[in-house]
């Protein structure tokens, strides 16, 4: 191809530079940075129709973007298109509220009507021009008017009127009647030019009648001192308000793209946008004309759409207002407008479903929950593709480094293929890309699994409200067409079932066909804890303990103890509850053999619990004695307790006076807990809530040893004080609570008696305990970085059993590389 010039084009090269804009387009259309670059791109050397083509599309995903109205407006008037211009006018000016943009057209306006010389006939060509500029200020004041940054248009209109020829008295009259009006409006607005035209509007009506004037001006000035109160209000809940020129979606809509802001950020600018919005809908200016009221509140609506176009709260705010309006017209006008900015909104689509049946257009609400169905299974299967992408691109790398590879191998080792030594190798780089391929994917699935999962429970949910809509709106039989559509549904879980089987019971009162519907999400999905537990309690809430018993069974045989743990609580809350003796002492028993880290306490505690009332693990087993030992987590799942307990504790222990007794620090904690400490009890307080409120339970040693002797007063852990604090901790025995025989053993070895001869006798050096091993600074610092072995709930792990293995295991020899095995030949 070839220019004017008769030189060679470059066409092709901008083609694809522009498919690449393209390519990033569709990734997301509603992401804004791909279409600004676009949009340079074409401007830079595109033609005419590319332009607004691009242009065009740009509009689709954002209406109300007033930068690029205004950029596309002041491009058309380049190439002197008014007719464009008008199109581009006529689209864009009722829903963009953009004061800069309005101020576009208005200059437009005066462009293409200018004032003709004047005359003094009546109804002249310039009387004409200008009445068509008063309406061109009037039309733009009806929409934007009411903003506060629109003082600089009134201006103008005033100024207009001002220099306007009048003919006769008659038209003066007219004249000073109109600018009244125009002033009076413009005062009682929260301008921020309001008190500029307080103080003309003052000097206009003196400057006519000092006793007219006085009249009019007391009678607006309550209106004008609201606005300058509510000015003040408005600006304090507006000047932080996030203004971006082209929104974008949120962090958790498209949480892999770039951003400057986190999703805290993101929040808490929408929180601002819809607590504005909530002020304006409270009246501030107490407009007594409900719809003065309403006008003003939803032209707020519409410029915050211009700034959050995808916030959905604010969308559904504003049909709740109309709802509220009685304007259910305009009510389906936002949802609708909201579902085309935010597809992915459930509480969109399902209001504009719910607003549309009570307005009897049942067919849109089912048509909008249809499409709401194939959005969601879309959003899955595009991330699926998206993986399986990146999943071949993977491959592709590693068969070219597999090619690689092999031919550096053959330029090294010239041995001829048959020799065991290449066939090891060749096998050894084989088994080293598989690892590599492998290892890339699973990491490719970890990043796209929380992305997937949001999505697959998206479509879940939507199938399941949906099944309740119909069955509200249209009956059972409609609802359970629906489920047969849902179970085709390559993405439909366990819980569409689940819904589906309660609607059959609830509404229908069919515990059979319910039933049904469980047992097919098992065979569908298989042995799912969840699903099992969910099923249990519906047999169990039916009195049908028969099959309850049989579903366990068959269930629990087919997954391992960890998965079917909380299968084996629900059953046993209901056999412990309802179920005789034998029946318990059997599943203690099994319990016993799959769970044998389960102590006998525990399953006691678990047998006298009911719901919430469990006196045996907060009184019985030593809780009040042993809350430091305590964890956040565990403090969390107790009956009754609140997570702030945690910190309670925490006060409680810092508070103490860390030279007292242990059992000081015991009843502090256990006051802050709301526990009662046993009377006598030692009590040991590792490290768990912090190093500084750790206690020994030796009394001599709790201001030597546990308390960090900071000379320095920089609050940090010298390596002395953290290898004392640890030998200290490592060295103590473990106290227990003694009897009373042995109690007056030990005070007989204090006093000198024989049982202390004797055992001096015996050799008593054998119980002075070691001195503590000198262990490297580094492995110090390391080990008081370690949580401690008390906040550890997981399942024990064995260090025996894993000696053991590691001892028994045999390890395959690794072969010699090929450069060593070449020495070995040219030896031989």
């Amino acid at each position: 191809m070839f220019d004017m010039s008769g030189t060679q084009s470059v066409q092709p090269v901008q083609i694809t530079e522009r498919q690449d804009y393209e390519r990033e387009v569709s990734k997301d259309p509603r992401m804004p940075g791909p279409w600004l670059e676009l949009i340079a791109h074409v401007r830079r050397g595109g033609s005419t129709d590319d332009i607004r083509d691009v242009y065009d599309r740009f509009f689709e995903f954002f209406p109300q973007a007033a930068v690029q109205w205004i950029e596309y407006v002041n491009w058309e008037l380049s190439q002197s298109n008014f007719s464009e211009v008008d199109a581009i006018f006529v689209r864009c000016l009722r829903t963009t509220l953009s004061v800069d943009l309005w101020k576009v057209y208005l200059a437009y306006t005066r462009r293409v009507n200018p004032l003709p010389p004047f005359t003094a006939e009546e109804n002249s060509p310039r009387d004409q021009t200008r009445q068509v500029l008063e309406d061109a200020y009037e039309f733009a004041l009806k929409y934007i008017g009411w903003d506060r940054e629109s003082g600089p248009i009134w201006q103008e209109y005033i100024q207009l009127i001002r220099e306007r020829e009048v003919r006769g008295a008659w038209q003066e009259g007219q004249r000073m009647d109109q600018l009244r009006r125009v002033y009076q409006r413009a005062v009682s607005i929260p301008l921020d030019h309001v008190e500029v035209i307080w103080k003309d509007y003052d000097a206009f009506e003196n400057s006519l009648n000092k006793l007219t004037a006085k009249k009019f001006l007391g009678e607006h000035s309550p209106a004008y001192m609201q606005a300058r109160t509510v000015l003040r209000e408005m600006r304090r809940l507006t000047e932080s308000l996030s203004r971006p020129a082209v929104p974008s979606p949120p962090v958790w809509i498209a949480p892999q793209t770039k951003r400057n802001t986190s999703a805290g950020q993101e929040q808490e600018s929408y929180a601002a946008w819809r607590a504005y919005l909530s002020w304006e809908q409270a009246n501030p200016l107490a407009y007594d004309d409900p719809v003065t009221l309403q006008s003003r509140v939803l032209a707020a609506y519409k410029k915050a759409t211009m700034c959050v176009r995808f916030d959905a709260v604010i969308w559904y705010m504003a049909a709740s207002f109309c709802r509220m309006s009685q304007r259910e017209n305009e009510m389906l006008v936002w949802l609708r407008d909201g579902i085309e900015a935010c597809p992915w909104s459930l509480l969109l689509r399902f209001s504009y479903a719910d607003a549309s049946t009570s307005l009897g257009r049942l067919a849109d609400a089912t048509a909008a929950l249809d499409d709401l169905v194939l959005y969601t299974q879309h959003q899955v299967d595009m991330r699926l593709n998206a993986l399986a992408e990146l999943k071949a691109r993977v491959d592709a790398e590693i068969s070219r480094q597999r090619k690689q590879r092999l031919e550096k191998h053959a330029q090294v080792d010239s041995a001829p293929d048959e020799d065991d030594g290449d066939k090891v190798e060749l096998a050894d780089i084989e088994r080293r890309l598989q690892e590599e391929r492998m290892s890339q994917h699973q990491q490719l699935e970890r990043d796209a699994q929380g992305e997937l999962e949001v999505w697959r429970a998206a479509v879940s949910q939507v199938w399941i409200k949906y099944m309740q809509f119909v069955r509200r709106t249209e009956g059972i039989r409609p609802t359970r067409q629906v489920f047969s559509r849902a179970r085709k549904s390559a993405h439909c879980s366990w819980q569409v079932y689940e819904a589906n089987a309660m609607l059959e019971y609830h509404c229908s009162k069919e515990p059979l066909v319910a039933t049904k519907v469980f047992e097919l999400a098992l065979k569908t999905y298989g042995a799912n804890e969840e699903l099992v537990v969910r099923y249990l309690d519906f047999l169990l809430s039916i009195n049908d303990d028969a099959n309850a018993r049989a579903v366990l069974e068959r269930t629990v045989s087919s997954m391992p103890p960890e998965r079917a743990r909380i299968i084996w609580d629900r059953w046993s809350d209901y056999e412990y509850s309802y179920g005789d003796a034998n029946g318990i002492a059997r599943l203690e028993a099994r319990m016993a053999d799959m769970y044998p880290d389960r102590s006998a306490a525990q399953s006691a505690a678990d047998r006298l619990r009911y719901g919430s009332l469990d006196w045996v693990r907060l009184r019985d087993i030593g809780l009040a004695a042993s809350v430091p030992y305590v964890g956040a987590t565990s403090i969390a799942r107790m009956p009754g307790r609140d997570i702030n307990a945690l910190e309670s504790i925490k006060a409680a222990v810092s508070g103490a006076n860390t030279a007292a007794a242990p059992s000081t620090v015991a009843n502090a904690v256990a006051d802050a807990a709301g526990l009662v400490a046993l009377p006598g009890a030692v009590t040991t307080a590792p490290d768990l809530l912090s190093t500084e409120a750790c206690t020994s339970s030796n009394p001599a040693s709790a201001t030597k040893t546990d308390v960090p002797n900071n000379s320095s007063g920089s609050g940090r852990q010298t390596m002395e004080d953290i290898r004392r604090s640890l030998t200290s901790t490592a060295s103590d025995p473990v106290k227990r609570t003694r009897g009373k025989n042995e109690t007056d053993k030990l005070a007989k070895k204090a006093r000198g008696g024989p049982d202390a001869q004797s055992h001096t006798r015996k050799g008593g050096s054998r119980d002075t305990p070691p001195p503590p091993p000198m262990i490297p600074d580094a492995i110090l610092y390391f080990m008081s970085l370690l949580p401690n072995a008390y906040t550890y709930d997981g399942p024990p792990i064995p260090p025996e059993a894993i000696t053991e293995c590691l001892l028994r295991s045999s390890l395959p020899v690794m072969p010699l590389c090929a450069d060593v095995r070449k020495v070995g030949k040219r030896r031989t």
